[in-house]
């Protein structure tokens, strides 16, 4: 599975909203919004493979 599809899978439908240095790989973590509500809905590092998904 390819680390977009991850992110389709968990987080769904989304808009990139803000990045920074991940703490742990150094790669750029990313924060995602929900397209329609401009929610915060998750957060995402391709360097770890970590992808979470805030509860609303």
């Amino acid at each position: 599975m390819t680390f977009d599809h991850l992110l389709d899978a968990i987080i769904g439908p989304r808009e990139h909203f803000h990045d920074m240095e991940c703490h742990i790989c150094g790669y750029d973590e990313i924060f995602f919004l929900h397209p329609v509500t401009k929610k915060q809905i998750g957060v995402a590092c391709i360097g770890c493979n970590f992808v979470m998904k805030f509860d609303n």
